[in-house]
């Protein structure tokens, strides 16, 4: 399993930046984990000052209140890595640059910082619109770029699948496996897959997105309660695993 490079990243914003040319909008950025390295990401396209209003890089909890306004009690409350605190960042962002949409990222990007309950990789991500925001939460497996570049990949695919398109699929990574699949109207239903040399039914699916080239990401969980991120290429009539979450044992 590896990170996304530069060089996919870049495409993602490029695609990003049609997207917001044709609709005419504007974005702005809050980046706590992930030092201004979005901000970096988007400006590396030409022309892409018609879109990018600006960013805020607040580290800091004191930052987060003196730049953001992000109110005190949110923090003590919910800490700096909470889908409440990310809201409020990008909710602020917005109004601060006068945008129409502002993204937040907030988490830990490691290799310190994790707790039980808020682990090393652990992401929040938020879109805030007009009336509207779209949350999401990750828990990224790499290191501490490795964390810093997969977020960012995850806040441009959010604000793609927001503006209805649909993200551009990385290369292909991750190892062929044999998945037992049906697509049903527009989603893939998983009943079992081939891990580790067993056959593993599916209990339940998650999140599924679907790419320009056909191909789609697809979450499952196992039996066991295992996670699985798969990758479906129908054009190579191939499935690969990209990640894998295995159950924690209880004791």
């Amino acid at each position: 399993m590896t990170p996304p490079d530069l060089t996919f990243l870049r495409e993602l914003s490029a695609e990003m930046g049609r997207l917001l040319l044709a609709r005419r909008l504007t974005i702005a950025l809050a980046e706590s984990c992930t030092g201004g390295l979005l901000a970096s990401i988007l400006t590396d396209v030409a022309g892409s000052s018609a879109y990018v209003v600006g960013g805020v890089v607040s580290y800091s909890n004191e930052a987060k209140m003196r730049l953001l306004g992000v109110p005190e009690t949110t923090l003590l409350a919910h800490g700096a890595v909470s889908p409440q605190t990310a809201a409020a960042m990008a909710q602020a962002a917005r109004t601060l640059f006068g945008s129409d949409l502002a993204v937040a990222i907030t988490g830990i990007a490691g290799p310190g910082g994790g707790t039980p309950t808020k682990p090393v990789g652990l992401v929040y991500l938020h879109l805030a619109a007009a009336e509207t925001g779209w949350g999401e939460r990750h828990i990224w497996p790499y290191d501490r770029l490795g964390n810093k570049l997969a977020s960012v990949q995850a806040a441009l695919n959010l604000v793609i699948r927001f503006l209805g398109g649909r993200p551009p699929a990385p290369p292909p990574t991750g190892e062929p496996v044999v998945v037992e699949a049906v697509r049903r109207g527009e989603r893939w239903r998983v009943e079992a897959v081939w891990w580790r040399g067993q056959r593993r039914p599916v209990a339940g699916h998650g999140r599924q997105t679907d790419h320009t080239n056909g191909s789609a990401t697809v979450m499952v969980e196992l039996d066991d309660g295992a996670r699985l991120e798969l990758r479906a290429d129908v054009a190579a009539g191939t499935w690969r695993l990209l990640r894998a979450w295995p159950r924690t044992a209880t004791v």
